[in-house]
C-alpha cells in the first residue's frame, strides 16, 4: 500500500515539474495592409440587340462586335486579351392582357466582350469608343495591381509588426517579459486586389472632359496573422 502511495506522489510531483517548466506563451493576431496603384483593368461589354427575325438580330450584333474589334486594334490592345466569343440568342416574348398570353415580337442577340486591358491611359478610350459603336451595357471595371504580390508582402510585414505590438502590450499589462514567437500562421495568400468603378454615367458622353474624369484611386490588400510569441517572468 505504502509502494502504491509513494508512486502516485512520484507521478503527481513529475506532473508539477512538467506543468512548471512547460512555457507560458500568447497568442495574438495582427492585422496589416499596404496600398499600391492599379495599373491593369478587366472589362465586361455587352450588346444587345432586338429585332423581329433571328438573322438581322445576329447580324445588329456582329457589327457592333466588329466596331469594338476595331477601337481595340486601334488601341494596340492584342486580339488575345478581347474575349468577344459569348454570344446568346432567345426570343422575345411579350404579355397580352387581352387574350392573356404570351406573344412572340421577335429575338433578341447578345454578345459578351471582355478585354484585358495593361494600359489604365487606354480603358476610358475603351469604354467611351465602346458606347460610341453601339455598346449598350457597360459593367464596372475590375481594376488590379500587376505589384499585388509585393504590396501583400508589405501588407505581411505590418501584421507583423502588429502582432508583436499587441503582444508587448499584454505582456507589459500583465508584469512579465515578451519572449521569441514560437508559431506564425500568415494564412493564405488573399485573392488579387480588385476595385471596382461605376462607368454608367460618364460613359454617355465621348467627350476629352469625360474621358479625363476617369480616376482610378488606390488599391489596398489587407492580410491578417496568427502569432504565438512566448511570455517570461520579470
Amino acid at each position: 500500500m505504502i509502494r502504491y502511495v509513494l508512486l502516485a506522489l512520484l507521478v503527481t510531483v513529475t506532473a508539477c515539474a512538467a506543468a512548471e517548466d512547460a512555457p507560458r506563451t500568447v497568442s495574438v493576431t495582427g492585422v496589416g495592409s499596404a496600398e499600391v496603384t492599379p495599373d491593369r483593368a478587366n472589362l465586361n461589354l455587352s450588346i444587345v440587340v432586338r429585332d423581329k427575325t433571328v438573322a438581322v438580330a445576329q447580324q445588329g450584333a456582329a457589327a457592333v462586335t466588329s466596331k469594338v474589334l476595331a477601337i481595340t486594334d486601334g488601341l494596340q490592345i492584342e486580339r488575345s486579351r478581347v474575349d468577344t466569343t459569348g454570344a446568346s440568342v432567345r426570343p422575345d416574348y411579350q404579355y397580352n392582357r387581352e387574350n392573356n398570353e404570351q406573344e412572340l415580337r421577335g429575338y433578341i442577340a447578345e454578345r459578351q466582350i471582355k478585354v484585358e486591358i495593361r494600359d489604365l491611359d487606354k480603358l476610358a478610350k475603351v469604354i467611351e469608343g465602346a458606347v460610341a459603336a453601339g455598346v449598350n451595357q457597360v459593367s464596372a471595371p475590375q481594376l488590379f495591381s500587376s505589384k499585388r504580390r509585393e504590396a501583400y508582402r508589405e501588407a505581411l510585414d505590418n501584421a507583423a509588426i502588429d502582432a508583436r505590438a499587441n503582444a508587448e502590450q499584454l505582456a507589459h499589462t500583465l508584469g512579465m517579459r515578451l519572449g521569441a514567437a514560437q508559431q506564425i500562421n500568415a494564412g493564405s495568400t488573399p485573392t488579387p486586389m480588385m476595385a471596382q468603378r461605376q462607368v454608367y454615367a460618364s460613359a454617355m458622353a465621348a467627350d476629352s472632359e469625360a474621358i479625363a474624369s476617369y480616376n482610378p484611386g488606390d488599391l489596398t490588400v489587407q492580410t491578417t496573422i496568427n502569432v504565438i510569441f512566448e511570455m517570461q517572468a520579470e
